[in-house]
């Protein structure tokens, strides 16, 4: 195998591998969104109280610590909604280029078959939970 070929298996590879990833937080949040959780999208507000109990298990918190990471979770609640915010555009765009790069090194039977297995964000004909 030429070491061209090589490499792009690999780049392939681990754009699939990021790609499947991306989808897994993005299949999770519209799952979120679907059934009404977070505001605008953004982190649910269950998530604050499920940290504190994960750090209070694994660090022993005890209940006034708990109560003070809380507060403090919940301080930064706003700023982390708008950085996933800001976020999700940016990876919708990676995802629209990695899909136009992989479409270009396949023969036209394979790029039939991506079009249907594509990475997405949401929705489309096929609905959300579609494709990788």
């Amino acid at each position: 195998m030429s070491a061209t070929k090589t490499t792009l298996i690999a780049v392939v590879v681990l754009v699939l591998t990021f790609g499947a990833g991306v989808a897994v937080g993005v299949f999770a949040d519209h799952v979120m969104m679907v059934r009404g959780i977070g505001r605008h999208g953004g982190i649910p507000p269950f998530a604050t109280h499920m940290m504190v109990n994960r750090l209070g298990r694994h660090l022993d918190l005890t209940a006034a610590q708990k109560a003070q990471v809380e507060r403090i979770l919940d301080r930064h609640h706003a700023s982390m909604d708008a950085a996933w915010a800001s976020l999700r555009p940016r990876i919708r765009e990676e995802l629209e280029q990695a899909n136009a790069e992989i479409s270009a090194v396949l023969t036209p039977k394979q790029r039939a078959k991506f079009e249907e297995l594509k990475l997405r964000l949401h929705g489309g004909p096929e609905g959300p939970h579609r494709g990788l």
